[in-house]
């Protein structure tokens, strides 16, 4: 069975130590289509770390991909937020067992 990441990538940071980073929200055992229900599920009540206050919130979807954009005082700060397929994991080997042996039954057929 497949292993997905529902995914956001955002602002971190303040200052000059900003950086574009990236957290998995959340980990889905299954298909794809119910990685993306956790995603839509997800995605309308996510609360960036930027800004503290948002003055707007615009959400955007270009087919399974979102983006949240968030007006600030100061200036707009975004959010995308994507599923991807789990290959493999350094800290947890068993994923990619899990995939090989999968491959495996496939092509066993």
């Amino acid at each position: 069975m497949a292993r997905w990441a529902v995914v956001v990538q955002e602002t971190e940071g303040v200052g000059d130590d900003r950086i574009w980073g990236t957290k998995v929200l959340a980990e889905i055992e299954g298909g794809r289509e119910d990685a993306v229900a956790e995603l839509k599920r997800i995605v309308p009540t996510y609360t960036p770390q930027h800004p503290f206050n948002a003055r707007r919130r615009r959400l955007l979807r270009d087919g399974d991909s979102y983006l949240l954009i968030l007006q600030g005082s100061m200036r707009d700060y975004h959010c995308v937020f994507k599923v991807w397929e789990l290959l493999w994991d350094s800290k947890r080997p068993e994923v990619q067992q899990e995939r090989l042996a999968a491959a495996e039954g496939r092509g066993a057929g």
